[in-house]
């Protein structure tokens, strides 16, 4: 895992196509990933339209910040609506199958969709000065609410979702996520009030987002998205505490910061 780090770090300060291509790595493996877990609970997703939609999305997000990206942008929306109701013509079942089109829906937007703003965040700065507030803060947080959790957490925090998460750990990973966020609010030059507000932001939405993942999981009954990284689990195991972490900031970002 942690040979990936330079990698991301490096690809994340150059930017252009190894960004690109980075994003589009993590967003289909971690589309496939969504997939496999509906799979293991007896759906089936149309493979083929969330991959390719998925891809579309990401590369759509990186051409579309030289124009007027919002509109666009939202209307890859539409077509992958378009695309999950006809794949379900295809999908030959005698029953499910609108579960089928709105489980490949979800997919599309809960991977592709949320990591296309990574493209957006990665574009804000020269060199990636947004998204680097982002990788930190949440690694940060995520690092410490684990082995916070692990080593001294004995109050549950959703037990039927995730048994091994805290409160104990959430708030040490909150606190530290705000110390994260002062540290390394000079990667974007932000000024240390925005980057409070935002550390709040990842702090809290972080954690929520990963709790969507481990519901995810839960409800198809697995204890990884894939083992893909043995002792660490899958990529959306990875990226799940950016899925609504991203497009939050960048929505901040553009509305309050850069106003």
């Amino acid at each position: 895992m942690l040979v990936g780090v330079p990698i991301i770090l490096l690809c994340v300060y150059f930017g252009g196509m190894p960004f690109l291509f980075l994003i589009l790595f993590l967003a289909l493996f971690a589309v496939n990933e969504f997939y496999n877990l509906m799979m293991k609970k007896g759906l089936f997703p149309a493979y083929y339209v969330g991959n390719i939609i998925t891809a579309f999305l990401i590369i759509f997000a990186s051409y579309a910040l030289k124009r007027d990206w919002e509109p666009a942008h939202s209307a890859i929306l539409t077509l992958a609506a378009t695309g999950a109701l006809i794949a379900g013509i295809f999908l030959k079942r005698e029953k499910d199958t609108i579960v089928d089109i709105a489980v490949t829906l979800l997919g599309i937007i809960y991977v592709g969709w949320f990591c296309s703003y990574l493209i957006f965040i990665r574009s804000l700065t020269e060199h990636g000065g947004y998204l680097f507030f982002l990788l930190f803060t949440v690694w940060a947080m995520d690092i410490v609410a684990f082995l916070f959790g692990k080593y001294f957490g004995k109050t549950l925090f959703f037990p039927s979702i995730s048994p091994k998460k805290t409160w104990e750990g959430a708030v040490a990973g909150f606190v530290v996520c705000l110390i994260a966020a002062a540290i390394f609010s000079r990667t974007a030059e932000l000024e240390i009030y925005h980057a409070l507000v935002l550390g709040c932001l990842i702090g809290v939405f972080g954690q929520i987002s990963d709790l969507i993942e481990s519901l995810i999981k839960r409800d198809a009954g697995a204890k990884d998205s894939s083992n893909l990284i043995p002792g660490h689990g899958g990529i959306l195991d990875r990226i799940d505490s950016f899925i609504l972490t991203a497009p939050l900031m960048y929505y901040y970002v553009i509305i309050f910061v850069l106003k």
